[in-house]
């Protein structure tokens, strides 16, 4: 979705916190994802090529704890990390050389996810300051290998247009603060929203947290 204001009105909001879409939310579907579709998954940890520190382990975190709400069985986080070790992996770059297969063997699960955070910061240029924050999470078939889910958002938060100097460098330091925890699982919420429900019924209850972890064999 994209929202667009004239200059003229963003100078009598100097302190708006909105996202805003600076480019279309960018997904996809496998034609055949019914057919191939999976009920438990394993979330592997995310990459990270922001200069910002410990993103990913918050793009992470909220993915692990949400996906269970879109119907899908998950692997502990335990049990994700041991196999890691178990590979000799030490950073999310080096699963790729592991294919989706093997994963899908020693982790017991139907499919894995991975995500990344490509950009987390600020963005300081003349009038135009804005916090961002971009990222993308795919969902790969362990039997064949294929993406069965994509989807990448890219956010612009606290947006605005600033005549005033000192009120600039008030937004600058206000910015610099910004929860980025808070703006990543926003980010994780509306690319969730794109991934098709799961096979499992989902009821809000304490049992469905234990109920849905498992650990691989």
């Amino acid at each position: 979705m994209r929202f667009k204001f004239l200059p003229i009105l963003l100078v009598f909001l100097p302190l708006s916190f909105v996202f805003a879409a600076d480019d279309p939310q960018k997904d996809f579907i496998h034609p055949m994802y019914e057919k191939h579709k999976p009920k438990v998954i394993a979330v592997l940890p995310m990459d990270n090529i922001s200069l910002e520190q410990d993103t990913e382990v918050y793009l992470y975190d909220e993915v692990y704890n949400n996906i269970q709400t879109k119907g899908y069985v998950r692997i502990s986080t335990a049990a994700v990390m041991e196999k890691m070790r178990k590979f000799g992996i030490q950073t999310p770059g080096q699963i790729a050389a592991i294919s989706p297969q093997t994963l899908g063997k020693e982790l017991n699960c139907d499919a894995i996810l991975i995500g990344q955070i490509e950009q987390s910061g600020s963005i300081h240029t003349g009038l135009y300051d804005a916090a961002v924050v971009s990222c993308s999470l795919a969902l790969r078939s362990c039997a064949t290998g294929e993406v069965l889910w994509h989807c990448a958002q890219w956010r612009a938060a606290h947006r605005q247009w600033q005549l005033d100097p000192i009120n600039a460098l008030i937004n600058f330091a206000y910015h610099q603060k910004a929860s980025r925890k808070d703006r990543v699982a926003w980010l994780v919420r509306e690319m969730l929203k794109t991934l098709p429900q799961g096979p499992v019924n989902v009821v809000k209850d304490d049992f469905l947290n234990k109920a849905t972890e498992i650990k691989a064999d």
